[in-house]
């Protein structure tokens, strides 16, 4: 350990996959957190972004991801050189991340405060075990953004985790007064805020909205390269590109002329092509959007989502399927005066708790005490958790995507053949194992 040096400068250093910036969550929800950047040195791993990083009084790219533990450890002993650290906070996202927060930690003997924002270990597998394991058993405080995402977390490394969602500006959070409800029209609009960040999804909402007629403005990231060839053929469909707005203050404007926000979620089914995000991620646009504006939310998807388990806990939204009877019937319900004056209310009343007011502050004393200072999020959880069904759920969710890709495989294969590869791996996953049991009359 390097004893601290009156002439070296002392740094917080803050460990992430890219740049951060205003153009994607992480460093949107970063920029919140940390207003007092003076003494922040940032540490990514990759540039997305043309290198837009303006965070931090220094910041350091590591340029590659493959680089060993060992080539790490040497280049930020180089890069700290001139520093000391006593706290480090980790993003993690790829291996690198983890490297670099262990050397942190390893040379200076910082804590450590990891942040699971994205799932990059249990249902997606780019972390492997035994480094997540090593990364959190030297944690003196580890937060998840959803509260799935915490129980998964908790139940498999059986280590404390604590829930902390996305926070927002002060200056933006609505009074605990709630919205006005604005008129709605015979035919009401709802908007979409944000980005889509799965090509599926954005296919059954296009469905859906075609088959029902219904229009919903997009402001966000409609340019994507998969979101569609052609911008008319997006409209045609009932979805109306608005481009991004410029401020914040803009956005929440804009939301509180809507009736209610559509947020596009998962299916947890075969058809889900970011099952991760589905079950363990919370968009940030619903804190923001509950405590800007206290606009009523319809989560699109299966109601096991992080997002739509996250706007029924609140009583903030409610959930519909892809599906155009669903939908329809959703937009009659939220759109009663009754129900938007619930919701609304609601909203108002638990806003203050996102507020972003000293939240750096809250992550340091909590590090330095080795758990949350206060309950003010844990407080918004009023239900129990039960740590082993999450993370029991979220493993079946695995093998039976597993197992759907296996029978996709095997579907143009003669049926002999399919029927013997079901033999060789019933042990694998119960439901091959049901297969098996099905086919073993017809084999001679």
């Amino acid at each position: 350990m390097i004893t601290t040096n009156p002439t070296k400068l002392d740094v917080d250093v803050i460990v992430n996959a890219v740049e951060i910036n205003d153009r994607h969550g992480v460093g949107v929800l970063l920029q919140r957190i940390f207003k007092d950047r003076s003494r922040i040195f940032a540490i990514r791993a990759l540039n997305l972004y043309g290198g837009d990083c303006t965070f931090g009084k220094y910041d350091h790219l590591l340029g590659e991801i493959g680089l060993s533990r060992i080539e790490i450890f040497s280049r930020i002993q180089k890069v700290l050189d001139r520093h000391t650290v006593n706290r480090v906070l980790c993003i993690p996202y790829h291996a690198e991340e983890i490297f670099v927060a262990l050397a942190v930690h390893e040379i200076f003997g910082a804590k450590i405060c990891t942040y699971l924002m994205d799932d990059q270990n249990v249902i997606t597998t780019s972390i492997p075990d035994e480094l997540m394991t090593e990364l959190l058993a030297k944690s003196a405080l580890t937060l998840a953004i959803s509260p799935e995402m915490r129980d998964v977390y908790m139940a498999k490394y059986r280590t404390p985790v604590h829930f902390a969602p996305p926070v927002i500006p002060a200056i933006l959070v609505a009074d605990s007064t709630p919205i006005t409800i604005p008129a709605v029209q015979r035919e009401p609009t709802g908007a979409i805020f944000g980005n889509i960040w799965s090509p599926q999804w954005l296919n059954l909402l296009r469905t859906m909205t075609r088959e029902t007629g219904k229009k919903i403005d997009w402001y966000g990231n409609t340019g994507a390269d998969w979101n569609f060839r052609d911008r008319e053929q997006l409209g045609d469909d009932g979805i109306l590109e608005r481009g991004f707005l410029s401020t914040e203050a803009e956005v929440v404007s804009v939301l509180r002329k809507y009736a209610y926000v559509v947020v596009p979620s998962g299916t947890l089914d075969r058809r889900d092509d970011n099952l991760a995000v589905s079950w363990l991620s919370l968009p940030s646009r619903i804190p923001f959007v509950l405590a800007t504006a206290n606009t009523p939310i319809i989560v699109l998807g299966n109601p096991n989502t992080a997002a739509a388990k996250f706007v029924k806990r609140l009583g903030i939204g409610i959930v519909a399927d892809y599906d155009p009877i669903s939908f329809h019937s959703a937009v009659a319900q939220i759109t009663q005066t009754l129900v938007q004056q619930q919701m609304r209310k609601n909203a108002a009343q638990i806003a203050p708790h996102f507020v972003n007011e000293q939240m750096d502050e809250w992550i340091w004393q909590s590090l330095e005490l080795g758990k949350p200072i206060d309950d003010r999020f844990e407080a918004l959880l009023t239900e129990p958790s039960d740590y082993a069904t999450s993370f029991t759920t979220c493993l079946d969710l695995i093998r039976q995507q597993q197992v759907e890709i296996e029978r996709l495989k095997l579907k143009s294969n003669p049926v002999a053949v399919q029927i013997d590869y079901i033999k060789q791996n019933s042990h694998r996953w119960p439901k091959l194992r049901h297969l098996w049991h099905r086919f073993k009359g017809k084999i001679s």
